[in-house]
């Protein structure tokens, strides 16, 4: 903006006159992003001034000597502190008058202090908030979104800072929030265009998990590292970064966590593998439906094929979805840690030749569901997948491998799909 450019240009010249002044006032008052840019020039104003002070090869220089009437001792200190002052103003503004937020969703809300009203529709300022129940998903000005599971409390600190304090949020900063920054209690996120998820519930860790783009993850020592979609990872308070290995969804409540739901919405307990990345695995209570994400980074989906639907007794099985990615890791070996009176399943793509635990620890039971993968200017046709299934009595662990045999593994080779269902909810004609 050309105009807020000139405007703060010559306020740090003192070249602004009373009118003008005002005309800056209301620019800052009416848009947080320009309040931010004001602040950091003030900052890098009072910087330069420090520089100049403390510069003895420029105090010596001819240069310097004619130049000082620019930047005499009355003048530096003027600015100095018109520079301090004008920080300390903008950034207490800030920091007290909060953040307006609009509310587009509530399910059972309940907010600790009564600070704003849940309903929808509803707008307000907001500097802390903090839900003990419920559901609240929030808009910002600049279209960031903020979904808050309870219990949960936050901060706003400005439209592209919020300080979370505890419990669980999933931001989507759309396509004017890149840059958005998340402080949580073990480290800093930094959104460089994405939807993520950050699970603060526990004092000793937090889970963090990309679902679409990427973002920066920032130490308080200032190391730097970076996540993709479909990864995620938790650190813990002494700011060591440790492998996250599954985020558990419970689609009919909202529920999620990066640890255990202890609402016993899923058989499947836990999924982990071998592998040195930093892929996650999504578990989704009840998520196998037709056209259900097969993959939770990549646009295929489980579906009916055109002579066969999906079985009836399958619809509403827990469901995991893995790193398209590991499809052809010929040494993978993938934990699943299911319920009692489970009975797990896996998905074979048909003319993939099944692997040796496939073989001997699963039974084929005739049925089929299809896979499809989702890419433009491409006809998208299901491939075939058989279902085989394995009865765990008494829950336990069962390790699953590679996708195909060793020696038929290539840069074709998809990865098959793991579900679960409670054993007494399958016909029995399938044992």
């Amino acid at each position: 903006m050309k105009r807020f450019d000139d405007l703060i240009s010559r306020y740090y010249e003192n070249g602004l006159n009373e009118s003008e002044c005002g005309e800056l006032r209301e620019l800052l008052d009416g848009d947080d992003r320009l309040l931010r840019a004001f602040v950091s020039r003030g900052i890098e104003e009072e910087q330069l001034r420090t520089a100049i002070r403390r510069s003895v090869v420029l105090e010596d220089s001819d240069t310097c000597v004619r130049e000082r009437g620019r930047f005499s001792r009355g003048r530096i200190a003027w600015l100095t502190a018109a520079a301090l002052i004008a920080i300390f103003v903008t950034t207490w503004i800030v920091s007290t008058r909060g953040v307006v937020v609009d509310v587009i969703a509530a399910h059972d809300v309940k907010v600790a202090d009564g600070s704003m009203t849940p309903a929808v529709g509803s707008r307000g300022r907001i500097r802390d908030l903090a839900i003990d129940a419920g559901l609240l998903h929030l808009r910002l000005p600049n279209g960031v979104t903020i979904e808050l599971l309870a219990p949960a409390q936050l901060r706003f600190l400005d439209p592209l800072h919020v300080q979370m304090v505890s419990g669980k949020a999933t931001v989507d900063v759309g396509h004017q929030g890149k840059g958005f920054i998340l402080d949580a209690p073990q480290t800093r996120v930094v959104d460089l265009g994405t939807r993520f998820g950050v699970d603060a519930s526990s004092a000793d860790s937090t889970g963090v998990v990309v679902i679409e783009g990427s973002v920066e993850l920032h130490s308080k020592e200032g190391k730097v590292n970076h996540l993709a979609e479909g990864e995620g990872v938790v650190v813990n308070t002494s700011g060591i970064i440790d492998k996250l290995d599954q985020v558990r969804f419970n689609p009919r409540t909202g529920q999620w966590s990066t640890g255990a739901l202890d609402d016993g919405s899923s058989l499947i307990r836990s999924v982990r593998n071998n592998q040195k990345d930093q892929s996650v695995y999504h578990i989704v209570a009840g998520g196998l439906v037709e056209s259900v994400p097969a993959h939770h980074n990549r646009n295929a989906r489980w579906v009916s094929l055109p002579e066969k639907p999906i079985p009836s007794w399958l619809l509403g099985a827990d469901l995991v979805l893995p790193a398209h990615s590991h499809r052809d890791r010929k040494d993978l070996r993938v934990t699943v840690t299911v319920a009692p009176a489970t009975a797990l399943f896996v998905f074979q793509r048909r003319n993939q030749a099944p692997a040796p635990w496939l073989v001997d620890g699963f039974v084929r039971t005739g049925e089929m569901i299809g896979k499809v993968s989702i890419e433009k200017d491409r006809e998208n046709k299901p491939v075939s997948f058989d279902i085989w299934r394995r009865d765990m009595p008494q829950g336990g662990e069962v390790i699953l491998g590679p996708a195909a045999q060793n020696g038929a593994i290539d840069a074709s080779t998809i990865l098959y799909g793991i579900a679960a269902l409670p054993v007494d909810a399958v016909p029995r004609w399938h044992h």
